[in-house]
């Protein structure tokens, strides 16, 4: 077995069934094919063979696989300068050693993909030598002057550009180097800045990327004097690198997190300029099984599989190696003004089955979710398929995604106000899939007393003997019921009642009293759901009841030789004929019921000695009825298995039905994430956590990232006043005490409100003091912002438009009485802005910013066109 913990990992670019793993060794992995005998695995999270081990070299400082083709090599740096090169054979060449003339650290190294042979070295700093030496490995160990650069310097990161021969260098925590090798005499661009770390280029050989702590920026190779785009995280980087299959797809490891940032990078070409915005996204590579499990903590590393689509190795908690392929994901040219096609990204390595698309597009509560992560699973890949550094190849589309847009039916959901008001009738008259609209029918059920409290719990299931479950216990009775006349089955049937299953058939949707079933049974009939009134009437030995209803829709029926049939079997049926092939016969009969109801009528009329199993696993019976049924006639033991087996399926499977069993818990924390990894609606995940999560779970942070991930749509279509919407439900379910005035201006210089002083005194002494003070902050007195266009600070007063002047007497004085056109506005891109009235008429004669340096183009960010708008004053 593998010892010690593992610092790196490596895909070979040009052997991509091969992998390095190194630390305090280094190994050589394949990954098995399905020819291979099955063995037990040298990794236990993936299938591969172990092939050699480099023994040389303990305790590498970094790692670089080549561009090499016929045999698969690595470049090793150690802690004490000399760097190595392994074909991990038993030969020793000593051209394939260098040493430096001084003795420090090697800290990066970079193979040129033009060149497969050429090798950059970065070194730490000495004041008497070069820390990066260009290395040709067919002419032995450099030596000649040319090769050295940074005399007294140190290099961080190293790159190549795809495009020429052109090292990038970041080096001594302040400096971006860029050194052209074309000619004998390198030539050095440098841009200064403290973003040297992780320097790689883009798949589309133009965009680079760097950053230092928490700070990421992209750069344009061809004009690199000024970044195109900063991007601030919360928590300090510990490995940037692009996905080398996708041409604008970053990824980010932070530390001490478990999970994987990604920035799909995309820019808009306007006529003399480039601007760049990014969309962001984390996703947990961990199968949601593990996610509280504790088995896996933090992510160490990430290397992108070269042509597989989207696909990388993980190193988890330095010990453990993990394949891992990214969910697929929708990905539309988006625009503000425009209307633009949905595309659905897939791998390229293979056709995308119409099954899974339609399982993206409407999920259903019976398919199985496919993993993020394989674990212990073989080899997947097929390097027969087509070229897959192309983005996107629309052979693999799915048809249906051009007929339908996901986002067009989000957005529409939106609009008619899904899920803010969860009422029954209003989900009848939105466009939902049967699933959903049963979905949000069961929640509705479950929710009293403003808690989601769940079957679990309102059965008392695993509480264990705190004083809750003292409270949830109660006497249980059993009764032995006898079966009607007309039934002959010598099968005993006992029915369980006590005031939790009362409160939990009620969960369901079921009556528990004879007046309330009734009035059920003829709901039911309203609906024209027949098999399933019936099946409900046969569960509560209803016999000829049951046979009424099928009667009576029969008569409605286009096609009613099936409920006829099964009012003829029910009304002399017979379930002690008992010999084998009477039974085998009814099961082969029952299995041709395409109806699921009436396959469950018959299942519980011949059940065996407590046997419920065919009824309970019933699939097409929704989980509602199954529950309820579990909770009539099985014992305590067997209710409680059945119910945490129906917890961990619905987990598995990501079918949102299971909250009825979890209710406000971790499992449905667990049982969401597992839906929106199948589904990618974000919607409704987002809108269940914000109508029934309450108290300290709503703080996890997989919700918080599922409601700012919708809200970012709503923000994105122009919104607004469903994100108000919203946002003023969410305030609501905090506890934490918030001020009546919750939007307001602070100062750039103390951050206090600038208004409150204002506010609270009753009256100035006179206008010249009004004046001085509105025009700085009440508490710092630094001045505010000026205008762009009248150059007056912000909150002077102003001239009306219709030439009269803003009243300063008591009655009107203050920021309430001022109109919206006299408000402050700013673009959010530039932070430039002044009077509204003032940048509304600047822009219906202009694009650009009002600022004179400022080239940016601030109303291009927004949806409306200028001449378009209207007189807000």
């Amino acid at each position: 077995m593998m010892s010690g913990n593992i610092h790196g990992l490596s895909w070979f670019p040009n052997f991509p069934d091969k992998f390095v793993s190194w630390g305090q060794e280094i190994n050589l992995y394949e990954l098995r094919s399905k020819d291979d005998a099955p063995q037990k695995s040298r990794l236990p999270y993936i299938s591969v063979n172990y092939l050699a081990n480099e023994s040389r070299y303990q305790y590498a400082r970094c790692v670089a696989a080549s561009y090499h083709s016929h045999q698969p090599i690595i470049a090793v740096g150690l802690a004490d300068g000399k760097i190595g090169i392994c074909n991990f054979r038993d030969t020793y060449d000593s051209s394939w050693e260098y040493t430096p003339r001084q003795q420090r650290m090697c800290t990066c190294l970079a193979w040129s993909e033009m060149d497969a042979n050429i090798l950059a070295v970065g070194h730490d700093r000495h004041r008497s030598d070069s820390c990066i030496t260009i290395w040709d490995t067919e002419r032995g160990v450099p030596k000649e002057t040319a090769n050295f650069f940074g005399q007294a310097e140190s290099a961080n990161s190293l790159c190549w550009d795809r495009n020429h021969r052109m090292l990038i260098a970041g080096m001594s925590q302040k400096i971006i180097k860029l050194f052209d090798l074309r000619q004998n005499n390198a030539s050095c661009q440098s841009i200064p800045t403290k973003t040297v770390q992780g320097l790689s280029v883009a798949p589309n050989g133009n965009d680079l990327c760097s950053y230092v702590d928490s700070i990421i920026m992209l750069w344009d190779v061809r004009s690199i004097k000024q970044p195109l785009r900063q991007i601030q995280s919360s928590r300090n980087h510990l490995q940037i690198a692009w996905c080398p299959t996708r041409n604008s797809l970053l990824s980010s490891l932070q530390r001490d997190s478990s999970y994987i940032t990604l920035y799909d990078i995309r820019s808009v070409e306007n006529e003399n300029s480039r601007e760049i915005y990014h969309v962001k996204r984390q996703i947990s590579p961990f199968p949601s099984k593990y996610h509280h499990s504790g088995k896996f903590a933090f992510v160490n590393c990430l290397s992108w599989h070269s042509r597989d689509f989207e696909r990388a190795l993980l190193l988890a908690d330095a010990v453990n190696i993990l394949d891992f392929r990214l969910p697929a994901t929708l990905h539309t040219a988006h625009s503000n003004r425009r209307k633009l096609p949905l595309l659905m990204q897939r791998p390229l390595y293979a056709p995308a089955s119409p099954t899974s698309s339609t399982a993206t597009a409407t999920p259903t509560p019976t398919q199985q979710p496919t993993s993020s992560c394989s674990l212990n699973s073989g080899s997947s890949l097929d390097y027969n398929g087509p070229a897959s550094h192309s983005a996107l190849n629309v052979d693999f589309l799915v048809p249906e995604l051009f007929e339908l847009d996901l986002v067009d039916e989000t957005r529409q959901r939106a609009l008619d106000d899904y899920g803010i008001k969860p009422d029954n009738k209003r989900f009848a008259e939105l466009h939902l899939t049967p699933y959903l609209r049963n979905v949000w029918s069961t929640l509705n059920n479950v929710y009293c007393d403003d808690q989601l409290s769940g079957l679990k719990s309102a059965l008392g299931i695993n509480l264990g003997h705190t004083s809750e479950a003292l409270m949830a216990s109660s006497r249980i009775e059993s009764q032995l019921l006898q079966w009607p006349d007309g039934i002959n089955n010598s099968n005993k049937l006992v029915c369980y009642k006590s005031e939790q299953r009362d409160h939990a058939l009620q969960l369901c949707g079921w009556a528990f009293e004879l007046g309330e079933l009734e009035r059920f049974i003829d709901q039911l009939y309203a609906s024209k759901e027949y098999s399933r009134a019936a099946m409900i009437c046969v569960f509560h030995l209803k016999i000829m009841h049951a046979c009424n209803i099928l009667s009576s829709a029969a008569d409605n029926m286009r096609d009613p030789s099936m409920y006829r049939i099964t009012v003829i079997a029910l009304s002399s049926f017979n379930a002690d004929r008992c010999s084998s092939t009477s039974r085998n016969q009814r099961s082969s009969a029952n299995m041709q019921i395409q109806d699921p109801h009436l396959r469950a009528i018959f299942s519980f009329l011949t059940m065996e000695k407590d046997n419920f199993e065919a009824v309970l696993k019933e699939e097409g019976v929704s989980l509602s009825d199954r529950m309820a049924f579990a909770c009539k006639y099985l014992s305590e033991t067997k209710l409680t298995d059945y119910v945490k087996q129906q917890i961990q399926s619905a987990i598995e499977c990501g079918d949102l039905n299971g909250l009825l069993l979890t209710g406000e818990s971790l499992d449905g924390i667990n049982i969401l994430q597992s839906y929106m990894d199948t589904s990618f609606d974000v919607q409704t995940v987002a809108l269940v956590a914000i109508n029934y999560f309450r108290q300290e779970l709503f703080s996890d942070k997989r919700i918080q990232y599922w409601i700012s991930s919708y809200l970012d749509y709503l923000n994105s279509w122009g919104l607004w006043e469903k994100r108000a919407e919203l946002d003023i439900k969410i305030e609501g379910i905090r506890a934490s005490a918030r001020s009546s005035r919750t939007v307001y201006l602070s100062c750039n210089f103390c951050g206090k409100p600038v208004s409150n002083a204002l506010l609270d005194e009753p009256r100035p002494r006179s206008t010249t003091t009004s004046t001085n003070r509105l025009s700085s902050c009440p508490s710092c007195r630094k001045p505010l912002p000026r205008c762009s266009l009248c150059l007056m600070h912000m909150g002077t007063m102003i001239n009306m438009s219709n030439g009269e002047t803003l009243s300063t007497t008591p009655e009107v004085q203050g920021w309430q009485t001022k109109p919206f056109s006299k408000w402050f506005s700013w673009c959010q891109t530039c932070r430039h802005g002044g009077h509204t009235e003032h940048i509304m008429q600047w822009f219906k004669q202009n694009s650009e910013c009002p600022v004179s340096c400022c080239n940016c183009r601030c109303f291009d960010m927004d949806g409306s066109k200028p001449n378009t708008l209207r007189d807000i004053s």
